[in-house]
Order: structure tokens, then sequence, then C-alpha cells
């Protein structure tokens, strides 16, 4: 017998509960087999949830999301290769930062089904809910001075774009210097946090966050946050799995070509993206609202923008609030 065939049995209940006597019947094995192979079906990633009086169901019954599901589709030589799964956890950053502490490989990456405690830039909380999104993140050990893991920023949202490009999604650009915006709206927050002492880089844990599948959003946000099935032209469920194992793919070859050759292909990928450059800005700093136009982005991820009187503002993301005007 197949665990597949247990998940054609319960994908066409439609979400509905099959008891696990009725299973039992239709393999022809006992409960407690079934019950196994429940098990080893949740580990590849199957959300399938279990009641004591009505058996089983699939909570997402079109694709499964797990370590499994998502190494399939990786082409990485590193990242991903070391994978922790979770069905739920207070931050996938913050369980990763544990593990970097505790001398974890580079590549290693966190993912989780749902976030207690998600949150984005400055502290803001992020939405992680079950079943809506990808919600991971990457370690790596660059030779790097510290104030030049900014660019690590710019390279997340690069590849995350490069990636939903590859995967059929249209309209994405990248508001300096890590929102995904289609349509006007977020799609997608990067949050990268680092350890360091003195001139040297310890580790890098870059945190993503995409909205994928929600149809709907609480009240508070719904102006400012959308997903990818909303911009898909479908109402399918879209495969978290393979979308992120696509994003892996694209951020271990911009990683590696950025420790052979330096920030260029960085930059050169982020641009373009961009929804940023060119456009009129008001940059909130320190409490001083500032208005000017963003003009360009230097090599460690800073952005250049120029006052009306001509004067040049380089920002450095931990630091400001960027709003188009």
């Amino acid at each position: 017998m197949c665990a597949s065939d247990i998940i054609s049995i319960l994908h066409k209940a439609s979400g509905q509960y099959v008891s696990g006597e009725y299973l039992s019947k239709c393999l022809g094995i006992t409960r407690t087999a079934v019950w196994k192979r429940i098990g080893v079906l949740k580990k590849e990633g199957y959300n399938i949830e279990a009641s004591t009086r009505k058996g089983y169901r699939l909570v997402s019954p079109d694709l499964p999301y797990g370590k499994a599901a998502i190494q399939q589709h990786l082409n990485t030589r590193l990242f991903g290769r070391s994978m922790e799964f979770f069905r739920e956890i207070d931050s996938t950053n913050n369980y990763l930062k544990r593990l970097a502490n505790e001398g974890a490989a580079e590549g290693t990456v966190v993912v989780a089904d749902c976030q207690i405690q998600g949150r984005g830039r400055l502290g803001r909380g992020w939405v992680s809910e079950p079943g809506q999104g990808i919600w991971m993140s990457v370690l790596t050990r660059p030779c790097l001075h510290p104030n030049d893991v900014q660019i690590f920023t710019l390279a997340a949202s690069a590849a995350v774009c490069n990636a939903l490009d590859a995967f059929g999604i249209s309209g994405m650009g990248i508001k300096w210097p890590n929102d995904i915006m289609i349509n006007g709206k977020k799609v997608c927050g990067i949050l990268t946090e680092l350890a360091a002492e003195a001139e040297r880089v310890l580790w890098v844990v870059t945190g993503i966050g995409i909205n994928v599948n929600q149809l709907s959003f609480p009240t508070e946000i719904e102006s400012i946050a959308t997903s990818l099935r909303l911009n898909a032209g479908s109402q399918d469920v879209l495969d978290r799995s393979r979308l992120a194992a696509m994003i892996l793919n694209e951020l271990e070859i911009i990683y590696n070509k950025f420790i052979e050759s330096g920030a260029e292909i960085i930059i050169d990928n982020w641009k373009r993206w961009n929804i940023t450059l060119g456009k009129r800005v008001r940059l909130v700093f320190k409490g001083e609202s500032l208005e000017a136009t963003a003009y360009d982005i230097l090599s460690d991820g800073r952005l250049v923008a120029i006052k009306d009187d001509g004067t040049k503002l380089e920002a450095v993301s931990g630091e400001i609030s960027l709003r188009e005007v």
C-alpha cells in the first residue's frame, strides 16, 4: 500500500473528515497502520488534521508543504540542504539565530507554516497564519564588515522577484530597500539580522515573509497588503513548496556571484525590479521629514537621494522610513 492512496482518498473528500475505519477498509490494513502512515505523510509536509471522533482530513488538500516537499525542488548545493520545518514557531529568524550561535552550517534554512511572533523591519508585526504564506529564514556566514550587511537585504528581495517571475507572477517591484509590492500593496518583506565582533561578521540571518494564498486580510492592513494568489489571475491554491525552493535556488545563485565578484550582481538584479529610483520620496529620519528624489543605490545598499537644493543624502534602511510623495 502506498501512502499516496491515503492522500488520494483524503483529497477526494475535499477537506472533510474521513474515518480511520473507512481508510482501513479501503486499503486493507489495520487502523494502527493507517495512523502510522498518516504520521509519515505529516513528516513529508502534508497538513493532515486528526480528530479522535471524526478521523483525518487534509487542511490544505491541494499541495503538500514541508521539508521533503520543498527539497525535492531544490537545485542548490548549499541553501536548504540542511533544513528544519515547523508547523508553528515563534519566529523563524529567532530560531535560526539560536542555531547560528550554536554553530549551524552556512545555508541552513528554517521554514514554518505559521509564526506566532512574525515581525518585519523596525520591529513591526507580520501576520503569518498557517497555510497562507512562506515564512523562512536563511543562514549565511560571509566574510564581511558589519557595515556592509545591508546588501543582503537587497540580494534577498532581488532573488524573490527573480523567483516570482519564473513562477509566473507579474507586476511586482521592490520599494527600497526590501518591500516587494504588487499594485501598490505589500506582498513580501525581508528582515536581515546579524552577529558580529569587531570588524567581522559572524553570521547573517535573512528572513523572508511572503503572502501567498490569502484571499483576504484583517481590516487594519487590507488597504496595504496583498497576496500572490490575489494577483495570479486564478483562484487556484499556489504551490508554496515549489516557490520556496525557487527562491532558495535564486538566492544561492546571487550569493555565490556576490562572494566571487562583489556587490555589482546584487545591485544589477535589484535595479531590474526597483520601483523607487527616479521617484519623489519622503524620508522620515529620526523624526524629521525630508522630501527628495531617489537617485541611486551604492555598492553597500545605501540609497542616494537628491534634495531640491541639490544636496545629496545617503540613507541606510535601518535608520529611515521611506514613503512615496
